[in-house]
């Protein structure tokens, strides 16, 4: 598990910088609307990036873990930007939430946040 670096993105332009995603990576959920994963699959395979969102709702139920798909990038690569919400904080005080992601090979991903 890698804890990801969050990269601020200014008004000049911002090239972020990729660095290779694991099975599970921690990233930090900022005021909750401004912040992003970035995913970027050149491989094969396509992937599925899943936010572990904690708690239960009202009624009991372990609230649903959002699930992402990257279709196959070897001709091109593909693309995703998912929120960072508040509701994913592990609510250990940290501010950071989990992202799994599997397969992870030609997986690159970078925490971006806006303003």
């Amino acid at each position: 598990m890698a804890a990801l670096a969050t990269q601020n993105l200014v008004a000049a332009g911002t090239k972020p910088t990729m660095v290779a995603a694991a099975a599970s990576d921690t990233a930090e959920v900022g005021s909750g609307v401004n912040t992003f994963a970035v995913y970027k699959n050149v491989g094969a395979a396509p992937v599925t990036i899943t936010v572990v969102a904690p708690g239960n709702n009202s009624y009991g139920s372990a609230n649903p873990d959002p699930e992402y798909t990257l279709a196959d990038g070897s001709g091109t690569p593909t693309w995703r930007w998912i929120p960072l919400r508040k509701e994913y904080d592990a609510a250990d005080g940290t501010g950071r939430c989990t992202i799994t992601a599997t397969p992870v090979t030609d997986l690159t991903v970078a925490i971006v946040r806006m303003g």
